[in-house]
């Protein structure tokens, strides 16, 4: 599954999680800015499963369940706060379906709340 580090979510966060095989792209140049309803509905145009993010709202602001993409939720926005969560956050990529969102939580659990 191919995942999106949102545009709240470090870049250099993509190379890390690519070092232990997760499939992520970092966020698009041409997208930022988009609201969130136009950027899920650019993921589902070009086949991208999941979201990898840190606005802890998005899943309250849209229809998740219904736009067909995973999202994942971290707990930190700061990339060396992210690096103890790498392992969970693979984890998470990995293992959230369509529709569904797991949040990674401040102690490293994954959560689907």
């Amino acid at each position: 599954m191919t995942a999106l580090l949102d545009e709240s979510v470090p870049f250099r966060l993509s190379r890390k999680l690519a070092e232990r095989g997760c499939m992520v792209a970092g966020f698009p140049n041409d997208w930022k800015g988009l609201k969130n309803g136009e950027l899920l509905q650019r993921l589902r145009e070009r086949e991208i499963a999941c979201l990898v993010t840190c606005d802890k709202n998005l899943r309250y602001q849209q229809r998740i369940a219904a736009s067909g993409i995973g999202l994942v939720v971290l707990p930190r926005q700061r990339f060396g706060d992210l690096m103890p969560f790498l392992d969970s956050i693979v984890e998470a990529v990995a293992s959230v379906r369509p529709g569904n969102v797991l949040t990674v939580t401040p102690d490293g659990k994954i959560s689907s709340d």
